[in-house]
């Protein structure tokens, strides 16, 4: 917790700092935001802000060193400026929002859009373009009351949590900036990560998807490895198949995307879009420790191959009929392709309609204890 303690306070004097701040006002002498909340409240806007708050470890009055805690602040209003109002006639101390590390829409919220407030964002100083974005289950006011315990706040617990499993190939780590350039190419819909609170803990559950800004449906985290092979740089598929050479026994595998290709075309007045993704995999271990054949190894990176194949194809089918929505933004792809037939387009009519390729190819190249030129005993 010491550790936790120290990171905080690290980062907000770093952020002063940079900011060129430190000698304006002493950090005790602002407000400092780490998270922002957007929520409802009846036909009305509400903003949450989480704050950082020192005080002595000693005790009141007396001196000792500042232990970082957190505090809420809850705004209202019918449009932004009502909420900005009644937040800066709330807060104590001058206004640093430097330290924000995430912006939280609820489900909500979300559900009406949220190009207003990225555009906000995009032009109002002192609110970072490089902001996390996400999509919560419970409302802000919830998230940021909560005592949460894997982590120092809930903001912090958020961000920490989506750039660990974004560092992973698990999740998505999308920030206000990709989300304006999402947005100005009106043909595409885009995902966020979605997170909730369990146990009293900052949980991924899954991924938000969004059409025209707007919430449109919600994957769970299991059903959305399909969705991150066409979003993400390197995302991890991580299963366990039956030994070819044995049926009683599993073979656990896990498979990391090494490249991309996505070519489009038009033909018989019909959208095409071919995939090609091409994999690395280790064989991790067995449930039961044997030597494997290479020709056993050919037929496990079938199988995965196919396997992998499945969940892309799922993913595809589901934002061509349940979302209609192009989230992986293959528009782009198509616009620099057959820029004269993109023009000509209605983009979003069309991608429900899409033909779509895919060929996976699966390529395993280290099988860890296993070796294939072990005798079986006999």
């Amino acid at each position: 917790m010491i550790k936790k303690y120290s990171k905080l306070c690290f980062i907000l004097i770093l952020s002063l700092t940079l900011e060129g701040c430190w000698d304006y006002e002493d950090i005790n002498r602002r407000s400092i935001s780490l998270a922002i909340g957007i929520d409802k409240k009846g036909n009305k806007g509400q903003a949450n802000t989480e704050f950082a708050e020192f005080s002595s470890s000693i005790g009141k009055g007396k001196e000792g060193p500042q232990v970082p805690g957190k505090y809420h602040n809850r705004s209202v209003g019918k449009d932004f400026e009502d909420v900005r109002a009644e937040y800066d006639a709330k807060i104590p101390f001058v206004d640093f929002s430097g330290a924000n590390r995430v912006v939280v829409f609820s489900k909500e919220y979300a559900q009406d859009g949220i190009e207003q407030y990225i555009n906000r964002i995009d032009f109002i100083q002192g609110l970072r373009k490089s902001l996390l974005v996400v999509v919560s289950r419970e409302t802000t006011d919830t998230l940021f009351e909560a005592n949460v315990v894997n982590d120092i706040s809930a903001g912090y617990a958020i961000e920490d949590t989506i750039r660990s499993l974004s560092k992973q190939g698990m999740t998505i780590y999308k920030t206000a900036q990709d989300i304006q350039s999402d947005i100005q190419v009106k043909d595409i819909g885009f995902l966020l990560p979605y997170v909730g609170l369990e146990d009293n803990s900052i949980k991924l559950l899954g991924l938000a998807v969004l059409k025209d800004a707007k919430l449109v449906g919600l994957i769970d985290e299991k059903e959305s490895r399909g969705f991150l092979f066409l979003v993400e740089d390197k995302p991890v598929f991580r299963e366990s198949i039956i030994s070819p050479e044995n049926k009683s026994n599993k073979i656990s595998i896990e498979s990391v995307l090494k490249k991309r290709k996505i070519k489009t075309s038009y033909n018989d007045n019909r959208i095409n879009i071919n995939i090609g993704l091409n994999f690395d995999a280790k064989m991790q271990y067995g449930y039961f420790i044997e030597p494997i054949s290479s020709k056993a190894i050919s037929e496990a990176e079938h199988i995965v191959a196919e396997d992998l194949k499945k969940e892309v194809n799922s993913a595809l089918e589901k934002s061509k009929g349940e979302f209609q929505s192009d989230v992986f933004g293959f528009a782009r792809y198509f616009r620099a392709d057959n820029p004269s037939i993109y023009k000509q387009l209605k983009w979003k009519e069309e991608y429900p309609n899409v033909n779509f390729n895919v060929e996976v190819k699966v390529k395993i190249i280290n099988t860890n204890l296993f070796n294939s030129d072990m005798k079986k005993k006999s």
